[in-house]
């Protein structure tokens, strides 16, 4: 019997197989040699990549492990000296601490790996990764990396069949308890044999020594030693299947499976629970907070008698799309129910909800809202009597800046016991005194996960970047003549309301619309239109005039979508307009939807989107972004780059285009010091896309001649 008489799946996700017993135990007792890239050296990740040893060894199968040493800037230079030949190498910068460790079940996979080393039926390497200045990689920068987060196996039956498994492992000790991990499965004699190639090379360059910046050593005599000491009297009967089975019947209700997550999420959960469950997910756009915010959902939902979610949104479309998710992530509540003003008698709901889990009808529930809704008086007052002090209760907000508004601070209540804010950018622009209440109601702290971080670093699952990157474009437009003059006596308007701003309130009311009025004139400049022709062209002749959204003012609409119908390219309207509530015209769905699903299946070549598309409207399949109209503000520019460099199998790259006004050379005195200032706000905007682009030095030398 061989891999090719088992059903071996493509893909293994805890929560729905049992990895153990599905994967690990049937293939192992095929498997007559198991190599294995691990994560860092340490008890834990050694008990993980020992998982199902029982069938392999009672096959009397061989293996192989790589793994590598997690080292502090003082274990660096004591493993370069041992690498160099300067000093002999002591196991205590090794993390095989198992008086730690009260789970014997875990400890006696590690002492499998003694006892297979003591019988020559394992060999380990030590993979050590050098920086570019050719010293070894501390743990940090490893982590930063994101290498030996992707866990792969490579597996030989004896009929010569081999498959390998690759993807992201959790390799703490919780995992024997929660079985938490993802991974794809490629067969060496099928269509994924491309697959297999690349994880069975990529383990024999490390073991063999030929990867760039990485050195491979056998593992030092003093480990060695260590742990088959630890296998004295071991027991092969204490890591069989019918352990594991003995083991989870035993447990029971405490084996609770939780959503898999990448190591960086597991990283913001831990430090949301450590920060008593009050945390901002400072987030980029593409990078899974929706996901990471849903696994704290189920932590908490798992460990509570009562309890109810409540998920506020921006927007009815981003609440729909929210209960996708959780559907599809299976957890499993006994009352759901969307609350906002698409919904007819939603107060009777609500109220009906909290009453049928205070008296135990309904124990685990799930709101879904809109921030508008949330913060409203009828909510907040049947949240305030309604929900029961023994209920636990969980409040996410999503693009959590917008709550951090005056009139949207009410929905953030006390009684949230436990509380996720939300928001690639959450601090707010102009608004010091909302970003603080954010802030302090999130519980004064952060977990960052930056644009940089995730188009830098590798998806363990598919070993690409997070998000895919892009190529900015900037073509910059003049004024015109009557533009220029209007931009002048503006500004002159400015400089004469800034001196009475700060004491009189009609002149500060003055002042803001006066800006305003002036950023519009750059925003709807009349020469950005023949700049828009000439890149549909570009896109046209490139074969790319797909997949397009065009970011645009309200004032731009009708003029941008003339040139579209000229140029015959199909396209629509997606505004804050289109409706919300499910049609039947439209199969079902709401027209918002509708639209976006016509674009996904490229029946539309490209979307006209004003500020709607701004807030977490998930659009995988976008790839170009114009930037007819910008802002200075972060939060737009990060968001809607935001939707075009997400990561889709059909992407290899993004390009955005920014149309931006030239610097006005006519102004003088005060007006020129004003406008230093606006121009540096608008070189900072350009710079911060410039910098994580591919091609920032194209877009530097524009940058360069922007500045006064």
């Amino acid at each position: 019997m061989g891999f090719r008489d088992i059903d071996i799946f493509s893909c293994y996700e805890s929560g729905i197989e049992d990895i153990i017993e599905d994967f690990y135990e049937p293939v192992l007792a095929n498997a007559i040699l198991y190599d294995r890239i691990a994560g860092f050296f340490s008890s834990s990740s050694l008990a993980i990549a020992s998982r199902g040893l029982y069938s392999l060894i009672k096959n009397g199968g061989r293996m192989r492990l790589i793994t590598s040493p997690k080292l502090g800037i003082e274990d660096a230079k004591i493993i370069e000296d041992y690498v160099t030949g300067k000093s002999t190498l002591h196991s205590d910068i090794f993390n095989i601490d198992l008086e730690s460790i009260n789970d014997d079940f875990f400890i006696n996979h590690v002492k499998a790996l003694g006892w297979m080393l003591r019988n020559n039926l394992l060999e380990i390497k030590l993979a050590v990764v050098y920086n570019n200045l050719g010293q070894p990689c501390s743990d940090k920068e490893l982590e930063e990396k994101g290498l030996f987060h992707q866990k792969v196996g490579i597996l030989k039956d004896s009929e010569g069949n081999e498959i390998s498994f690759s993807g992201s492992i959790n390799e703490s000790a919780s995992a024997w308890i929660y079985n938490d991990e993802e991974f794809k499965v490629f067969k060496g004699w099928s269509d994924s044999k491309e697959y297999f190639e690349r994880d069975k090379s990529r383990f024999h360059e490390i073991w063999n020594g030929q990867r760039k910046n990485t050195k491979v050593f056998d593992l030092p005599d003093a480990v060695r030693r260590k742990l088959i000491s630890l296998s004295v009297n071991f027991d092969i009967e204490t890591i069989s299947l019918a352990e594991y089975k003995k083991r989870k019947l035993k447990h029971g209700k405490k084996i609770v499976r939780h959503i898999p997550l990448f190591y960086y999420q597991s990283d913001a959960l831990e430090q949301w629970i450590a920060n008593d469950y009050r945390l901002l997910f400072e987030m980029a756009t593409g990078t899974g907070k929706t996901r990471t915010a849903i696994a704290g959902i189920e932590r908490v939902m798992s460990t509570s008698e009562k309890f109810v979610a409540i998920i506020s949104t921006p927007q009815n479309t981003l609440s729909k799309q929210w209960k996708d998710e959780v559907e599809k992530l299976n957890l499993i509540f006994d009352r759901t129910e969307i609350i906002d003003g698409t919904v007819s008698n939603w107060k009777h709901k609500l109220s009906k909800m909290l009453l049928d889990n205070a008296t135990g009808m309904a124990n685990h529930c799930i709101i879904y809202t809109t921030h508008n809704t949330a913060s409203s008086e009828n909510f907040v007052t049947t949240i305030k009597n309604e929900l029961s002090p023994r209920t636990i209760s969980l409040f996410v907000g999503d693009e959590v800046h917008w709550l951090g508004a005056a009139q949207f601070r009410k929905a953030l209540l006390p009684n949230y016991i436990y509380r996720i804010g939300l928001s690639a950018t959450p601090s707010r622009w102009f608004d010091e005194e909302g970003t603080s209440f954010l802030k302090y109601y999130f519980g004064n702290n952060s977990f960052v996960f930056s644009i940089h971080d995730a188009l830098t670093k590798i998806n363990p699952l598919t070993g690409k970047h997070f998000l895919v990157n892009y190529y900015y474009h900037i073509s910059t437009i003049s004024l015109d003549a009557d533009e220029t003059n209007e931009y002048k006596r503006v500004s002159k308007q400015i400089v004469k309301l800034a001196r009475n701003k700060d004491t009189d309130l009609d002149s500060l009311e003055k002042y803001q619309r006066a800006l305003e009025r002036r950023a519009n004139i750059t925003k709807n400049a009349v020469a950005k239109y023949a700049v828009l022709e000439g890149i549909l062209d570009e896109l046209k002749n490139q074969n790319k005039l797909q997949d397009t959204i065009i970011f645009i003012s309200p004032e731009q609409k009708e003029r941008v979508m003339d040139i579209l119908f000229k140029k015959r390219i199909v396209f629509h309207n997606l505004t804050e307009s289109e409706g919300t509530r499910k049609e039947q015209r439209f199969g079902g769905i709401s027209e918002r939807e509708y639209i976006i699903q016509q674009f996904k299946e490229k029946s539309y070549k490209a979307l006209v989107a004003i500020k709607c598309l701004d807030e977490g409207i998930d659009i995988p399949s976008a790839s170009v972004g114009i930037l007819m109209a910008s802002s200075t503000n972060p939060r737009e520019y990060v968001q809607r780059i935001g939707r075009i460099i997400r990561q889709d199998e059909n992407k290899s790259f993004a390009h955005l285009y920014d149309i931006c006004v030239n610097r006005i050379d006519s102004l003088d005195g005060e007006e020129l010091e004003f406008e230093k200032t606006i121009r540096k706000k608008e070189t900072i905007r350009i710079e911060e896309i410039a910098e994580n682009a591919i091609n920032p030095a194209d877009a530097y030398e524009i940058i360069s001649n922007l500045k006064y």
